[in-house]
């Protein structure tokens, strides 16, 4: 039974040895390479960059162990936005995402958008709702900058941040993260 199952073996080996192995197969883009990590904001295309300045041109995500959060926290986030945001009727349900960084000194700045429906597929929102959110978002100016720490130091650092609304028929049910 042994060399019946040793010869089985040594046939799926060379038959396996046989089969041709197509060429490295790479998953990089050939055209239009990236420039950029995923999470890059270019300062040249993001809602106000002027006079935003970052102590250091290494951003940091948002995930790191002490990231940084707004000042008072997600429920005071919440509450101010939930405060002043009003439901002018309108239709849009989805994702609208704002991402931007946050200086060691806890200033924001370099806000971008993107819209997506609940299928996650992009969409635009009516111009009204994204202006409220954004205006609300960029007024949200206390935050409390990302800590970062080694074995010796700590320091605030820049990062990355960014708040998700989720819009069902234009109601916020939703904020992120």
């Amino acid at each position: 039974m042994l060399r019946k199952f040793s010869g089985v073996s040594v046939i799926i080996t060379i038959t396996l040895a046989c089969v041709k192995v197509p060429k490295e197969e790479t998953f990089l883009p050939s055209k239009n390479a990236f420039t950029a990590d995923a999470e890059h904001i270019d300062p040249a295309t993001a809602l106000l960059s002027d006079g935003f300045e970052t102590c250091n041109e290494l951003i940091f995500q948002y995930y790191n162990p002490k990231p940084a959060r707004y000042s008072s926290g997600k429920n005071g986030l919440r509450k101010f936005i939930m405060s002043k945001y009003v439901n002018k009727n309108y239709p849009d349900s989805g994702y609208l995402n704002i991402r931007f960084v946050i200086n060691c000194h806890g200033k924001p700045g370099r806000y971008v958008i993107h819209e997506n429906d609940l299928d996650l597929s992009p969409t635009s929102f009516t111009k009204e709702l994204t202006e409220q959110l954004v205006t609300l978002t960029t007024q949200l100016q206390e935050w409390e900058p990302n800590l970062f720490t080694t074995d010796s130091t700590s320091s605030y650092v820049d990062s990355y941040m960014y708040i998700s609304y989720r819009i069902e028929h234009g109601n916020i049910t939703e904020i992120l993260p």
